[in-house]
Parts: structure tokens; sequence; C-alpha cells
């Protein structure tokens, strides 16, 4: 069951934000075996033929998700896969990333709703909202009009607005993810709000429709494949 699952996984699609599905997958790695994920990731990806967009293999860091690590893959509904591999050869892949994962973990599958910026791998360290929405249209309304309006101190960094459609990580309906460089400049960029936008960040407040926030974690992007 395990390989089958993440065999659509791999044969799924980083991303070419044309893109509005996704799918993660959580797990632990073993001690020590990060690096070499990453090497398996880019020798079975790096000259891959993807139908839309790709593939990422994140670390998680700060904050309150347990697992170590998660891939997660981007595509285009009705063009998500590689058009490039025979079964056997993710079989045998499948074969090696096993030998390096403790468990595997829990795994979602949801839709982009807004994004605005860059790609993911120009700014990998990417702090994570998942919450839990009483209006997710008004949310959706409050969200855009704040990003709109703190575009020049957000400049290219990526920011993002989504669903949880398949699996919900402690009862979260929804996401939110704001890409930077580093930690630095992820605090830095709070900083900024904070001083420039706390009439914004007020209406934000009393327009979203109500929200819980059920996580609150960073990931940082060790390698990513497909149309960036």
């Amino acid at each position: 069951m395990k390989k089958s699952i993440f065999i659509l996984l791999f044969l799924s699609a980083s991303i070419s934000f044309s893109q509005n599905t996704f799918r993660l997958w959580h797990f632990n790695a073993k001690d020590g075996a990060e690096t070499a994920i990453s090497n398996l990731m880019t020798s079975h990806n790096e000259n891959a033929k993807f139908k839309s967009g790709g593939v990422q293999f994140e670390r998680i860091s700060y904050g309150d998700n347990q697992w170590t690590h998660r891939v997660v893959a981007f595509g285009e509904v009705g063009k998500i896969g590689r058009t490039d591999l025979k079964e056997f050869q993710q079989g045998f892949f499948l074969e090696k990333l096993n030998n390096y994962v403790e468990e595997w973990g829990p795994s979602y599958a949801g839709r982009f709703l807004s994004y605005v910026g860059g790609q993911p791998k120009d700014f990998p360290f990417i702090q994570i909202y998942d919450l839990k929405l009483n209006n997710p249209g008004a949310f959706k309304k409050a969200h855009d009009k704040f990003v709109n309006k703190a575009s020049k101190i957000i400049g290219d960094r990526p920011v993002a607005f989504g669903t949880y459609d398949i699996g919900s990580p402690n009862e979260a309906t929804h996401w939110v993810v704001i890409g930077s460089s580093g930690l630095s400049d992820l605090i830095d960029q709070k900083q900024k709000w904070e001083d420039n936008f706390s009439k914004e960040t007020e209406e934000w407040a009393k327009t979203n429709g109500g929200v819980e926030f059920k996580s609150n974690f960073t990931i940082s992007v060790l390698a990513a494949f497909g149309s960036l």
C-alpha cells in the first residue's frame, strides 16, 4: 500500500503555478539520511519530463509539526504525472527510498486558491499556517486584500492560500504559506508588516470571517524538480 501511494506521488508533478493542486506526504528520515535522500531525488528527477508541475523535497524546521521531512507534488488537474518513467523504474526508486525512511506519516491533498510572488526554490525558507476557517470566501477576500496592500514589502516572496480537500491536519481546512530567503528575512518581514500595516492587519482580523490557527511551522526546500 505504501509503495502504491508513492508511485502516485512521484508520478506527480514542483511548480509551474498554472497548476492548482498539490499532494504531500510526511515522513521521518533515518538519522543522517537527508543528504542521501536528496541525492536520490536528484538522480531520479533531474532530467524528468513532467506533464505539468513537479516535485519538492523539504525539511521541516521550526514549529509544531512533529515529522522531519515532506515530499510535495504539484500539478494541474488532469495533467499530473511523468511521461518518461516505466513502472519497473519507479518501483526500483521506491525500494531505494524506503531504505532511508524510518516511518511514513500522514498524507494530504488540496488546491491553490491564490498565489503571488516568485518561486519557492528562490525563497526556500517557508512558513506554513494550517487554518480552520468559518467563512472561506470572506477569508480569501481579506487575505488577497492584505497581500495586495503589502506587496511593496513582500516583493517577489511567494505568498499562497489554499485548501485541504483530502485529509485534515489537526482539523485544518485551509493553509497559508509565506516564503522567504531565511529565518532572519522571515522575521524581518513580520516586523515590517507590524510597523507599516497595523491598520490593515486590524481590518484583516475584522473581515476574515473567523479563523482558528491549528498549526504553525517552517520548512526548507532542499530539492525541487519540474517546470518551476
